[in-house]
């Protein structure tokens, strides 16, 4: 059997952090990302899909967010696609999975019973609230006598990363204890990098990035099980439309400014990424002001820029000092500034520096 195993697709998500009209745009992007799954699985000629929860990322989500699932889920043509209730999406009473206008092709794994897709009998262990205090997977039985291929389909973790032994965790998943019972895979959601627990339990991680700290997301898992107790063949897929960036740089000379700017002309659809920029070092006056400009005119062109510039200092050099023709108050202002030794001071000559190279500009 071949499936393609997702999960935490969290379409319809808020982006709060993005203007409306680049926030509407990627979300838009993770439909576009559910065609291509939709698209891989026919290329690949998938048995099945298994979305192993956060299909939606609210409950609350309106008819313009879940017309547009079931349109993209409508691209998987007669492929079978298993969607299952996570934290996100719980199946609560008129949550939004139950909501959903579905495909032929497509079936809720909201009861804890195990349903035919093609070779495989699936175990969904959906979730009934966001939290749940028991495992989810405790009610998965022992195999039985002359089954086929079994798998497990669950969301949350699989590690205790709490040090207080008393503290309930949930959605917390036994999954040694799911594989001892026989099933020859397990196909978890929640975590949003591809993460391999062991050789019969992953997580394919998010396929589109939600934030920038997210290890190895925007892939789906192809998985080949040749027949019951066969180890599985996990083949990692990307298929993301985004890309986030996290760029970390030590600045100490002013040529580093324009190597920059190469570095981000040279990204594909710019539209399409979000870069976090840490910059941190010394440099001239001149340089601060140019770097200063890259991030104005880059917010603009990338989806997202973040940049964290706060580890930078901006050092007056000769040539920043002599550019700035000042006299009298003036002159004496800039004297005060450069000896000061508190930020704002820096900031403040930087003002100075820039108002001054902007007048000049201007004038000519």
């Amino acid at each position: 059997m071949r499936f393609i195993h997702t999960a935490d697709w969290q379409l319809g998500l808020k982006l709060r952090y993005l203007s409306p009209e680049r926030a509407a745009q990627l979300r838009l992007l993770r439909f576009q990302t559910v065609r291509a799954i939709g698209a891989l699985a026919r290329e690949l000629r998938a048995d099945a899909v298994l979305v192993a929860g956060d299909v939606l990322d609210d409950n609350a989500l309106g008819r313009d967010a879940l017309q547009q699932t079931s349109d993209a889920l409508g691209s998987f043509g007669d492929i079978p696609v298993g969607l299952l209730p996570g934290n996100h999406d719980a199946a609560t009473e008129g949550g939004a999975l139950t909501r959903l206008e579905l495909p032929p092709n497509v079936r809720l794994l909201v009861t804890r019973e195990p349903i035919r897709f093609g070779e495989a009998l699936i175990y969904p262990c959906p979730l009934y609230r966001r939290h749940e205090t028991e495992d989810p997977t405790r009610w998965l039985p022992e195999r039985a006598a002359g089954e086929g291929i079994r798998i497990a389909v669950a969301h949350g973790g699989v590690i205790n990363f709490s040090s207080d032994a008393e503290r309930v965790v949930p959605n917390l998943i036994d999954a040694d204890r799911v594989i001892a019972k026989g099933f020859d895979y397990l196909a978890l959601g929640d975590w949003h990098g591809t993460f391999r627990y062991s050789a019969r339990a992953w997580y394919p991680g998010a396929p589109e990035p939600t934030r920038f700290k997210e290890t190895a997301p925007g892939a789906v898992l192809v998985v080949d099980i040749d027949g019951p107790g066969s180890e599985p063949r996990v083949q990692r897929r990307q298929v993301a439309q985004t890309q986030w960036l996290t760029l970390d740089r030590d600045i100490t000379e002013d040529a580093q400014v324009a190597e920059l700017r190469s570095e981000l002309e040279a990204l594909p659809e710019r539209s399409q990424t979000l870069v976090h920029l840490q910059v941190r070092g010394t440099v001239s006056m001149a340089a601060r002001d140019m770097l200063d400009a890259l991030v104005r005119e880059y917010r603009e062109r990338l989806a997202y820029l973040d940049a964290d510039l706060d580890a930078l200092v901006a050092q007056p050099r000769p040539e920043d000092l002599a550019a700035m023709t000042a006299e009298g108050f003036m002159a004496a202002g800039v004297e005060r500034l450069q000896s000061g030794t508190d930020a704002a001071d820096a900031d403040a000559l930087q003002l100075l520096y820039r108002l001054q190279r902007e007048t000049s500009d201007a004038a000519a």
